[in-house]
């Protein structure tokens, strides 16, 4: 005769079904197969290649395209380099819509790679980083609104030509306040980046603290120029110090040695466990 005790004890050693991960793999196992070990390796390589193309197209997109003709408080002069650099100004805006679709994607991958250190934290990094690249598409609206003012069509014959300079230096300027609001989400991107790097064990801790120190130099730049524009060329001088080193870093470890495979898979078991 079989005891209820017998019966529960029965179903506790019964071996139960793998429960799938989000990767398709059991949480009880300890190793990756070859084509995970690959696929998690393709993801974080992937993530380097796209910080690459950020380094490669941002400055033109964010320093040359749109803000080369710029000239603060010369309405006219701004004017007439929009119009004598057209196909740059053009290009700048095309430029910064590739920027917005690899930081769409990056978002995804970073929090795939990084969800095993912390879900809560990993998804509240890849929203800032997608909230960072709606700002930067919406972004290209002042673009839009400058070609259209500064076009000659026939319904602007309304504004005289100073009305229509001014309103194309308001908007030109408005692309640059614009970017220093993206440079907020980005620099809380960067703070819990930092942080997930530090702890993952998967990555140096030196790569963490150096991106979590970029983000002390985005957060400075975009606060300084609400409270003092006046130093936004000193606070620029500190993102570039504080934050090209970091990404760079970065960039380059996900390119040259990708992932800890290894010690991700332990990370990734840790937290389906749970």
């Amino acid at each position: 005769m079989t005891t209820t005790s017998d019966h529960d004890t029965d179903l506790a050693n019964r071996p139960r079904p793998a429960s799938l991960t989000a990767t398709g793999t059991d949480p009880t196992r300890t190793d990756l197969t070859p084509a995970e070990r690959r696929s998690v390796q393709s993801k974080a390589r992937t993530a380097g290649l796209l910080y690459l193309v950020i380094f490669l197209v941002g400055p033109f997109a964010f320093m040359v395209g749109r803000t080369g003709p710029v000239v603060s408080g010369d309405a006219a002069t701004t004017a007439a380099n929009v119009v004598d650099s057209e196909t740059m100004f053009r290009l700048g805006m095309v430029a910064e819509s590739i920027i917005f679709g690899v930081e769409i994607v990056m978002a995804g991958l970073l929090y795939v790679l990084l969800r095993p250190v912390s879900r809560s934290i990993s998804l509240a990094a890849a929203l800032a980083r997608f909230g960072q690249a709606v700002v930067q598409a919406v972004n290209l609206v002042t673009g839009g609104i400058v070609l259209a003012l500064l076009s000659g069509a026939g319904y602007l014959a309304a504004f005289d030509t100073e009305q229509l300079d001014a309103l194309g230096l308001l908007f030109a300027e408005m692309n640059e306040f614009l970017i220093m609001v993206w440079g907020l989400f980005f620099g809380f991107h960067l703070a819990m980046l930092g942080w997930l790097v530090y702890r993952s064990g998967f990555w140096p801790r030196v790569l963490g603290a150096l991106l979590m120190a970029a983000s002390i130099g985005y957060l400075a730049q975009s606060y300084g120029h609400l409270l003092a524009p006046r130093f936004d060329g000193s606070l620029e001088i500190v993102v570039l110090v504080l934050a090209v080193p970091a990404e760079l870093a970065f960039t380059v470890w996900l390119l040259w040695r990708g992932v800890d495979v290894d010690r991700w898979a332990r990370r990734h078991r840790d937290q389906a466990r749970v």
